[in-house]
């Protein structure tokens, strides 16, 4: 016979706090710095709870944003993501072990071009672009160029800022804060 309800949410919630904090650790351990976000579908109480300031993993906008918790007045950062920038979607064959043809091995120029159209329409608006990259995919010589002759390009244009998450994170919280819900 299962446990009851409530208990398996508990021996879920235990679970979940358990893994974070050895996620947290084990950070702390390898960079000599508390983590302040996460991609993670931990819950925003939780996180919050161990002093996350963002998660990143919800695309709904291009923007950050907020979004609140389903029972709770609280709502935390969200710096959103697409797989549609995501190194993984281009370089890694058959993804998550999908079936997809279309995830293939693609031409570093070709996801250059994709890479700098989705730059340049953020930039063109004053936008936002979290690209995501994984260093066992993208820390390949030729990948690696790629991106150097990218970063060059979006550095040679006026007002880029290339932030790590946490400072666009503060910048967020700071100009934009999380309203109270009325």
């Amino acid at each position: 016979m299962g446990a009851p309800r409530a208990d398996r949410a508990l021996a879920g919630e235990t679970l979940e706090a358990d893994h974070l904090g050895r996620a947290i650790a084990a950070i702390e351990r390898l960079t000599g710095q508390r983590p302040v976000g996460t991609r993670s579908w931990h819950t925003q109480s939780l996180l919050r709870e161990r002093g996350f300031l963002y998660n990143s993993h919800n695309a709904p906008d291009v923007l950050p944003h907020y979004i609140r918790e389903v029972d709770g007045p609280d709502a935390m950062l969200n710096l959103p993501f697409h797989f549609a920038i995501d190194d993984a979607m281009f370089f890694n064959f058959a993804w998550l072990d999908t079936e997809n043809s279309a995830q293939r091995m693609m031409d570093p120029e070709h996801v250059f071009e994709i890479f700098w159209a989705a730059f340049w329409q953020q930039y063109r608006r004053g936008g936002y672009l979290n690209i995501c990259l994984h260093p066992f995919i993208s820390g390949r010589a030729l990948r690696i160029a790629m991106l150097d002759r990218l970063i060059a390009r979006m550095k040679a244009l006026p007002g880029v800022w290339f932030p790590t998450c946490a400072e666009v994170a503060r910048h967020c919280l700071t100009k934009s804060p999380p309203r109270a819900l009325v």
